[in-house]
């Protein structure tokens, strides 16, 4: 059946006709432009009210942002699993950008929880000395922080450094998390509030296991664990990329808040959460100064001290990695801040994809290298960037973008 709507306020079963089962959260009725939508109810064994919409329009990626915001806006106030996971799945999709592949249409929804895992790990180092609690269960955060406890891992420790700790153990641990998240928040990320009266829309992607799915089930090597993206949604989420994220973390940053009342300046927390701080990077400095020659990745001058750089700004992607890594003078660094680079830096920054030296780098102190990942991070921002933009250069000097050379640059990459 397609229904005009323009605030949804009903859903139909599949006879086209209006099903009295169906719940509708309140944060559902969005005043969007009208949209033609095909819907068809299911209903899952939970008996929770599922519906299942067609994609909308390339042209209206608002009103999908919209969807977002509102599903956000419905979730528990008591824990942070989903905003994690939808975290994840925006960057495990911008990771996966080409240049010749602009919208992925499956990603793996294990790549999506190894990705929550980095989201976390970093959040288990003792805030003023104390653990900081993400929910009222023994949830990832809570056994991520035991096994930094137990290894005896700093603050400044990386994931590496915990996969390090007992390679096999670890593997275990992983394989737990990762089931947990594809069993619960990825299960569960498209229902609009909680418990039995919450509404499922599959408007961002499909899978094919049940909600709940034990970790065990998840391991086994027959286990499909795709994730079918709806159609353009994998552009959309990469385009609206920066402005979700800033709002997904503020909630994260209260619901943290809410739970550790006694401890948390509210102030420094969103910091202590997100911030490219967390990990130290002194140990890749001086390998990065002397793969670049002793000069600044940006001026090209020598330098008498440097500063470690993420190329693509870790507010557009959070990476450490080491492709995302650059040399600079402090004064470069905080003249760029958290813009994008110019043409003439992202050439610069190719052209080390055809060299040894970040190779050599990875393999003399161990540092994680995710080559394919900067690269699609880095060609999602890129491409996605309106012909207005003004691209960073030096100083104070900005320059537009030309698309068909940054398109011609990432293209040596593929």
């Amino acid at each position: 059946m397609a229904v005009k709507v323009e605030t949804i306020t009903s859903v139909c079963g599949g006879s086209g006709t209006p099903s009295s089962r169906a719940i509708l959260h309140p944060a559902l009725h969005l005043h969007t432009q009208q949209v033609e939508v095909v819907v068809h109810l299911g209903e899952l064994r939970t008996g929770v009210s599922c519906r299942y919409v067609c994609p909308m329009p390339d042209s209206d990626a608002i009103h999908f942002g919209e969807m977002v915001i509102a599903l956000v806006d419905s979730g528990r106030k008591s824990a942070t699993y989903k905003l994690a996971t939808l975290l994840a799945l925006i960057d495990v999709v911008t990771a996966k950008t080409r240049i010749d592949d602009p919208s992925p249409s499956i990603v793996s929804g294990r790549e999506v929880g190894r990705r929550v895992i980095e989201l976390y790990w970093p959040q288990t180092a003792d805030y003023r000395g104390h653990p900081l609690r993400q929910s009222a269960q023994n949830d990832i955060p809570a056994k991520l922080a035991r096994w930094r406890q137990i290894h005896g891992l700093e603050p400044e420790a990386s994931l590496e450094d915990a996969r390090r700790a007992k390679p096999d153990e670890w593997l275990q641990l992983e394989a737990d998390l990762v089931g947990i998240v594809i069993g619960m928040p990825l299960a569960k990320l498209q229902r609009f509030g909680d418990g039995r009266h919450a509404a499922e829309e599959r408007f961002i992607y499909q899978f094919g296991w049940r909600d709940e799915v034990k970790p065990k089930t998840v391991a086994r090597a027959d286990f499909d664990d795709s994730l079918i993206l709806q159609p353009r949604v994998g552009k959309w989420l990469v385009q609206l990329a920066p402005l979700l994220r800033p709002l997904v973390q503020t909630k994260w940053a209260a619901l943290v808040a809410r739970q550790n009342q006694d401890v948390v300046d509210i102030h420094q927390l969103d910091e202590f959460l997100f911030g490219a701080t967390r990990i130290s990077l002194d140990r890749v400095r001086a390998p990065l100064v002397e793969a670049q020659h002793g000069r600044c990745f940006y001026c090209r001058l020598p330098m008498r001290a440097a500063e470690v750089d993420h190329f693509l700004p870790w507010s557009r992607y959070p990476d450490n990695t080491l492709d995302n890594l650059v040399a600079a003078h402090r004064t470069c660094n905080g003249a760029k801040s958290a813009s994008i680079a110019a043409l003439e830096h992202l050439e610069a920054w190719c052209e080390r994809f055809h060299e040894g030296a970040v190779e050599q780098i990875a393999t003399d102190t161990g540092w994680p290298r995710r080559r394919d990942r900067s690269i699609g991070a880095t060609t999602a921002t890129y491409v996605g960037l309106p012909n207005h933009t003004r691209l960073w250069l030096r100083g104070q000097e900005y320059e537009r973008v030309e698309s068909k050379r940054i398109q011609g640059c990432l293209q040596t990459l593929t």
